[in-house]
Order: C-alpha cells, then structure tokens, then sequence
C-alpha cells in the first residue's frame, strides 16, 4: 500500500488563479491548471474478520485528489511541463501519498522526459486493459493488485520518457533509483512498456523490475502486501520482483471488450515486521471485461478474474453501473465477489481479509471532478 503521510496542505483557488494570471503575463504561452477529483460514498462488506461491516468510503472507484498542471512553450517545439497532485481521504481528512509529482521536458518529435515521484510501465502500457485501471477502478484490483495494475504504488526518485505516437505505436521507459551510497541496486527498479492503438482495436504490453523492494526507506518502493498463512496477510521486503504482462481491446459500436494477462512473482520474501524469511510467491491474473454505453448518461461495467497463486487461487467477479448527473458529476453502484481457495485470505482491494473463503463488496458513491 501506498505510504501516509501525517501533513497536509492547500492553497486557495484564488491565489491559484492569481498566480497563474501573473504567469501569464510573464510569458504569454505558459498554462497553469487547478484541477482534482472527490471519491466517497458507502458500502457494505459481507465479511470482515467474521463480521459484516457498513462503512463511509473514499475512493471506491478512484482516489481523491487535486493538482496543478503545468506547461511552459520553450519554442522550436519544445516544451516545460509539470505536475503536482495531492491525494487526500474525502471521510477522514488525511493526506495520501498515492500521486505523482514531476517535473520534465518534451519535444514534439522525440516525446517527453520528466523526473520525481511517477507511475510506473504497469500503469501506461498495461494497466488501461484491465478494469481495474478503466472503468471500474479501486475495488477490481486483482487479488492484492499484486501487479500493480491499480497503482497503489509509485517508484521515488524516478527518470520517466514516454515517446510521441507513431503510427499508432506508442512507448516507454523508467528507471527509479535507490539513492543509498554504495548500494546502487538496493531497492531500485525500472520498467518499459509499449501501447499500439489502431482504429477500434487497442494492445499493450509492460514489464516491471525491482531489486531490493522494501530495503530501504529513501529507494524505490516500500514494502507491499502478500498473502500469509490461515487467511492471513503481511507486509513483505522482497529481494527480486517481476512483474510483467499484456492486454488488449476491441471496441465494438458502444461495446468494448478487453482482456488483459500478467505474472507477478516475488522472491527473497521476509516479513517487514519479524525479518522472518518466507517462501517465495507468484500470481497469474487472467481478466476479461466490457464496458458498455448504455445510454449518453449511463454505462455498465464488468469484469471476471481468476488469479493463480502459489498453491493458492482467486475467483473475482463484479459489476458497475455509473450515472452521469452532469459532465462533472456522476452517482454510482457496484458489486464485486471473490472466493478463494480453501486456505487462502478472502480480500476484496479496499477491504479488510475475511475470515472465511467468501467476500461481498455492495457498494455505491458520488465523483465530482473539478
């Protein structure tokens, strides 16, 4: 999960606009953007620890936020470009350290190149095939978002390039750093990718490295969450993960179908908290969604995923119907099932483990984008 962080901060709309007013006059050709997302609503869970449980949500669907985006023309094609975001839960106030920060350069014809806090080939190139990173959002994860395909993690200390379209052919590369002296592979990690979108059809692919996972508190990337033993779940270091995958889509009138398969597998495992060594793990999701446009307002969603574990295994099933009240402003519900295999922890993402084999997520929200 992604890290918290006990600060937060915020800055008027109107010295916002302000500022970008004056940025104007400096330079007549530089853009500043205010911009952001509220998530929240409720939900019921079917099984939490043994216990059902009704709860107010942020981010069902897609985390909080608000942001600054920026450009600067330098001329002969060349361009500033920055952005700043800054996740926050809607029920609780607190501050999430769950989006990017950056600042680059791009050229029309070589593409762009920006370093800091970023998302990661998973994301770019694979991610918009599952449900999870389109329509649907927090609550399709696959078990654990073992693949990231929900990026519940960013890469720090981050050099990023993504390329300009050619032909429909798009790609991309990253490369985070570890930023200890005399430990330069101890948690660093990088990752390449590529997209190509032609007509109706759409295909990606993307592979992600990181050694030394959890290492180190100024690297790459904290720990991440595995399965234990009895339904269990852990905060893991892991000293090797590879994590890559493709998808594609069709879109077919108002129907798009996709589907999308990728491999997680994680060695050198020790529990973060104990040290303790653990056995090394690996997961094959298979997903295949559609999305429909129902009417202009509404849209349907849905998705099935079987997850293969290390002697373990998930079946996940859900549904989605959204409702635009305005170009801003949507309500929503949706559903979502899993059952796992005999021993392994039942945990729907956004949820806490059950204590059994099953569990249900009914839940509904409003987003409003600004």
């Amino acid at each position: 999960m992604s890290v918290k962080q006990n600060n937060s901060f915020a800055i008027p709309a109107a010295a916002v606009a302000t500022l970008a007013c004056f940025s104007a006059n400096i330079h007549a050709q530089s853009s500043v953007t205010l911009y952001g997302e509220l998530d929240t609503g409720l939900a019921f869970v079917s099984n939490v620890g043994g216990n059902a449980q009704y709860k107010a949500t942020s981010g069902l669907i897609d985390g909080s936020y608000w942001g600054l985006q920026g450009s600067e023309d330098l001329g002969g094609g060349n361009t500033a470009v920055f952005q700043l975001e800054h996740g926050f839960s809607v029920t609780t106030g607190e501050a999430l350290n769950d989006h990017p920060y950056y600042v680059g350069l791009g050229n029309e014809a070589w593409g762009t190149v920006t370093l800091g806090h970023q998302y990661d080939s998973i994301h770019d190139y694979l991610a918009p095939f599952t449900l999870t990173g389109g329509a649907g959002g927090t609550a399709f994860a696959h078990p654990f978002d073992n693949d990231n395909a929900n990026n519940s993690y960013l890469a720090r200390n981050a050099v990023k390039y993504a390329s300009p379209s050619f032909g429909g052919l798009s790609f991309g590369g990253m490369y985070a750093f570890s930023n200890d002296a005399g430990q330069f592979a101890n948690n660093r990690a990088y990752s390449v990718g590529a997209n190509y979108q032609n007509g109706p059809f759409a295909a990606g692919a993307a592979y992600l490295r990181v050694s030394g996972r959890g290492n180190t508190g100024n690297g790459a990337y904290d720990t991440i969450n595995l399965p234990g033993s009895n339904r269990s779940e852990f905060d893991a270091t892991v000293q090797t993960q590879n994590t890559y995958g493709m998808g594609a889509s069709y879109a077919l009138g108002d129907f798009t179908l996709g589907a999308a398969w990728s491999r997680s597998t994680y060695s050198g495992v020790a529990d973060a908290d104990s040290a303790s060594t653990v056995p090394s793990v690996g997961f094959s999701n298979y997903e295949i969604n559609g999305v429909y446009q129902l009417r202009p307002m509404v849209s349907l969603a849905g998705m099935y995923t079987y997850t293969k574990g290390a002697g373990q295994h998930w079946n996940q099933g859900g549904l989605q119907a959204v409702y635009l009240l305005s170009k801003r402003t949507d309500a929503y519900v949706e559903t979502i099932f899993q059952r796992a295999s005999t021993d392994a922890p039942a945990v729907i993402n956004s949820a806490e483990p059950s204590s059994g084999r099953n569990q249900l997520l009914v839940g509904a929200g409003i987003r409003h984008r600004f």
